[in-house]
């Protein structure tokens, strides 16, 4: 009887064990899941903003990968396809608001990106830097102007999508700026200045893409860098 009693007391664990870990695989897959979706918003608000495109798609679901990223946005992504059924709605005006925003300056963005003014750091903003086309009083002010006003779009976007994500506890406002940054360099365009992510996963798809092997020595967690 006792032999019998402890077989069942083991079957019972074994039973409570197997839910356990099916359930936490359950949530880690739902996390993964929904961590994918986000980079996959990214890359469609960042189409809008850079005016790839005149609508702003893939706010409700997404249901392909997309194929044209850098090797190392893919091997941050291993749900390869995400299930409309399984992803929460997440439409918001106040997306559209912002991005347009961010839309009407990206021009200017872009060319001072372009002469070496502007850096993008790895949470996702961007920062002045030292640069010849600056060196007059008014032009600088005016450029202080601009990062700022780019900075507080961005950050009401990070902040918009972790509010609409907010059931998921991992996708908090640090985790969509990281994302957002990982899109931006995956952009990337030669000349520009970027910094890579901090030590982690996604510093190390960095390091093993084709950008960490041009780089070569100069790829380190954090680094600035000037796409080759």
């Amino acid at each position: 009887m006792k032999k019998y009693t402890a077989f069942c007391a083991a079957a019972l664990l074994a039973v409570a064990l197997g839910c356990v870990i099916r359930t936490e695989h359950k949530i880690d897959a739902h996390i993964t899941l929904d961590i994918r979706h986000i980079a996959d918003q990214a890359e469609s608000v960042l189409d809008f903003v850079e005016g790839k495109t005149d609508d702003l798609p893939g706010m409700e679901s997404v249901s392909e990968p997309v194929s044209h990223r850098l090797d190392f946005l893919n091997a941050l992504s291993p749900i390869q396809t995400a299930h409309a059924a399984s992803l929460k709605e997440t439409t918001s005006p106040r997306v559209r608001e912002i991005a347009t925003s961010m839309r009407e300056r990206n021009p200017q963005i872009e060319t001072l990106k372009q002469q070496g003014c502007l850096g993008e750091t790895n949470r996702g903003y961007v920062e002045l830097r030292d640069c010849a086309a600056l060196q007059e009083a008014g032009k600088r002010n005016e450029a202080q102007q601009l990062v700022a006003d780019e900075n507080k779009d961005r950050k009401a976007l990070y902040a918009e999508i972790a509010r609409l994500n907010r059931e998921t506890p991992e996708i908090t406002v640090a985790k969509v700026e990281s994302i957002y940054a990982v899109e931006r360099l995956s952009r990337a365009r030669s000349g520009q200045i970027f910094q890579l992510p901090p030590p982690g996963d996604e510093f190390d798809a960095v390091k093993t893409s084709a950008l960490g092997r041009a780089l070569g020595d100069k790829c380190v967690p954090n680094a600035w860098i000037t796409i080759p």
